[in-house]
């Protein structure tokens, strides 16, 4: 481990240490943690969501693809020609070729920008209702069952924790009872 990840852990033991001290006597501090990966895993809606944005995912990169294939023939169609053409036709092809280039960066970079991109946004229109559903479910467990603390259990904070307080299991029941019953046809 290095500097930056022991310090965020260390905090984290201390903190915890100093909460439960503080704590009166009578009341006794509840921890518990969840794998949402595994919850994820588990739940119908986020595997739906997931094979949405991956079919999205590679129709947006099989059309980039196609671009760019396009673009790299265009280029070796006009090296081909380039000694049947005159200077002002080659400089005119090169301009061209280089604003088609510069458009399908432009393209790449709006597709996959990790802030605003097309696959990030959809993504996150995609999993953020899952999210929040399952983030809703968490802080319902945590609150009717007491928990002062719920921890993500596949972090690298939590190094290690006895199974007996993972509620993913739990999540993942409440989760279940919320979806609707698959429908079967006649």
């Amino acid at each position: 481990m290095n500097r930056s990840t022991i310090l965020p852990a260390l905090s984290f033991i201390i903190l915890t240490v100093l909460a439960s001290t503080t704590v009166g006597a009578q009341e006794q501090l509840k921890i518990a943690f969840v794998r949402t990966g595994y919850i994820m895993s588990n739940y119908e809606p986020y595997r739906q969501a997931m094979k949405t944005f991956r079919e999205f995912e590679k129709t947006e990169n099989d059309k980039f693809k196609k671009m760019n294939d396009d673009f790299q023939q265009k280029v070796a169609d006009s090296q081909k020609q380039a000694a049947f053409m005159t200077e002002d036709k080659i400089a005119q092809r090169r301009t061209e070729l280089e604003r088609e280039n510069a458009n399908l960066q432009n393209y790449y970079d709006k597709l996959n920008n990790r802030d605003d991109g097309i696959l990030v946004t959809r993504y996150n229109e995609l999993m953020k209702p899952v999210f929040d559903i399952i983030n809703g479910v968490i802080k319902k467990i945590r609150t009717d069952e007491g928990y002062a603390f719920v921890f993500e259990g596949e972090s690298e904070l939590l190094v290690d924790a006895d199974p007996k307080y993972d509620l993913s299991d739990k999540v993942i029941d409440v989760l279940v009872k919320m979806q609707p019953p698959v429908k079967t046809k006649p």
